[in-house]
């Protein structure tokens, strides 16, 4: 479950989550998004998506994307593993496939 904010401007995501999604401890998760080595964003979906939002995390090499609904129910996840490779540039924005 992750915790959103009344307006939906702010989520709580636990870092087991994010560490999963990312091949990380979840004790190096807090430190990465300090020291911004874990880049983030969030998209509200619209019309046949409205009422979810998109939260996104990525490093060099991975990307993470869960979809939650408005109660902060996982409704999907997903990682994109780029192996030795890092991730283009394109794939590191809101918005990118």
């Amino acid at each position: 479950m992750i915790e959103i904010d009344a307006d939906g401007s702010s989520f709580t995501v636990p870092a087991e989550l994010i560490a999963q999604g990312l091949k990380l401890t979840p004790e190096a998760v807090q430190p990465m998004l300090a020291g911004r080595l874990i880049s983030t964003w969030v998209e509200a979906g619209v019309d046949a998506d409205l009422g979810t939002f998109r939260l996104t995390f990525a490093t060099d090499k991975r990307r993470l994307r869960v979809i939650v609904d408005a109660l902060g129910s996982v409704v999907s996840h997903s990682t994109l593993d780029f192996g030795g490779h890092d991730i283009p540039l394109g794939a590191r924005r809101p918005g990118a496939v």
